[in-house]
């Protein structure tokens, strides 16, 4: 390779260089200020067994088993727990995303790209799906929701293109989720209570 002929040939196609890069970097500054900035929040929550020898389920009260089944298959039951339905329905009406063009498609307006792409079916035409089918479908796809390996913590992610939304998303799906394990406790308890009332009569 003769470098010196490589890099005549290539100060004499200066200009040609020179005009490409400069419509590469206008193009790039257009596409990126074209795109539509997308903003990620995330919530992490510490998963504990607080269970005592009380309200654990009868035959179920050896502590170091369940401590295992915690560590091996409780966290990701939490994680399908986040992830459900019903919470997802709690979610959606405490951050009012019905009405929201960004979850739900036709309270938008349809834009030509969608119709071009329904028309192909390439994708599903929304106006097919109920509104709250429609909203769940884009509420999971800005929800992510996994286990840090090797931890006892669940991670919860949410994008959207409102910053504020983002960051609000992810404290309120956590709220919640700590809500109802709460609740869930309080249940535990007064069952424990009950046994234990009837134990020592």
């Amino acid at each position: 390779l003769d470098l010196a002929a490589l890099g005549r040939a290539l100060w004499a196609r200066k200009f040609r260089i020179l005009a490409v890069t400069l419509a590469a970097g206008v193009l790039s500054f257009l596409a990126v200020n074209m795109i539509t900035p997308r903003y990620k929040s995330e919530a992490r929550v510490l998963i504990e067994n607080r269970e005592t020898p009380y309200n654990q389920a009868q035959g179920e009260r050896n502590m170091e088993r369940d401590r295992t089944l915690l560590d091996a298959e409780a966290v990701q039951s939490q994680v399908q727990l986040i992830t459900s339905r019903d919470l997802a329905r709690q979610a959606i009406k405490q951050l009012s995303l019905a009405g929201n063009p960004e979850f739900d498609p036709v309270a938008g307006g349809f834009n030509p790209l969608t119709r071009i792409l329904v028309l192909l079916g390439m994708q599903r035409d929304p106006l097919t799906m109920s509104p709250e089918d429609r909203i769940l479908e884009s509420y999971y796809d800005k929800l992510s929701a996994f286990q840090v390996p090797r931890t006892r913590v669940i991670t919860i992610e949410f994008t959207s293109r409102d910053p504020d939304l983002a960051a609000r998303a992810a404290n309120v799906i956590a709220d919640l989720y700590v809500g109802l394990r709460s609740n869930a406790k309080k249940d535990d308890a007064r069952t424990a209570g009950v046994w234990l009332s009837s134990s020592i009569a």
